[in-house]
């Protein structure tokens, strides 16, 4: 009879054996890799996609913040500008009169961005609060006060070398530019990309939005 109970005894034990017990924990984690591998069939090249467009976005082109307001009104205080590298590395060099370029500033050892009024060969001069190339009134409709320009530079005159531009700020009133730099003309090959958009968010800028710039 002894024998008997403890035969009883064993049987329990015997049929708690989790001889499928991993099974369900096997489908589980061979069901995640299945759908890991989907995930990288579906999306992969998607991943790629973006990793490729960021690299050639870094190449061609550049995010610039700006800092101080001697572009206003037209790149506002606290905007971010996107710029483009191969305006003037595919085909001329030489930007036109107008461009909003950024450039190198061997003086001052920064990065700036200005606007573009003087080319190769011509005089700038300042009379009656306008700037004259070669004697000509410039029409700067890009300027937030028309015909205004800081009054020390009355009676000035550039006439700029061959390879250099004459740059200044749109707010000729607040703009450390080429009338005042030691050296007041740029070499081309310091210009590093011309601005295409301005984008200004910041509360209390002179206008909000997206604006193409050029």
């Amino acid at each position: 009879m002894s024998e008997e109970k403890n035969e009883r005894q064993e049987l329990p034990q015997k049929a708690q054996k989790p001889e499928k017990a991993e099974k369900p924990a096997k489908e589980t984690n061979e069901r995640g890799k299945m759908t890991f591998g989907r995930f990288l069939r579906s999306y992969g090249y998607l991943f790629i996609t973006v990793i490729v467009m960021l690299v050639l976005f870094r190449g061609i082109f550049l995010l610039g913040f700006v800092t101080s307001g001697s572009m206003e009104t037209t790149l506002p205080t606290h905007s971010v500008f996107l710029s483009w590298h191969l305006s003037y590395a595919v085909g001329d060099p030489m930007p036109e009169r107008g461009d909003i370029v950024l450039f190198d500033s061997d003086e001052l050892g920064e990065t700036l961005v200005k606007r573009v009024v003087g080319l190769p060969g011509e005089t700038v001069s300042f009379r009656d609060g306008q700037v004259l190339v070669n004697g000509t009134a410039l029409e700067e409709t890009y300027l937030p006060v028309q015909g205004i320009t800081y009054p020390q530079n009355e009676g000035d005159s550039f006439t700029v070398p061959d390879g250099c531009v004459f740059l200044m700020g749109d707010h000729r009133d607040d703009s450390l530019d080429s009338r005042f730099w030691q050296d007041p003309f740029v070499p081309v090959s310091n210009i590093r990309s011309r601005a295409l958009v301005d984008i200004s968010l910041w509360p209390g800028n002179t206008w909000l939005g997206v604006r193409r710039v050029g």
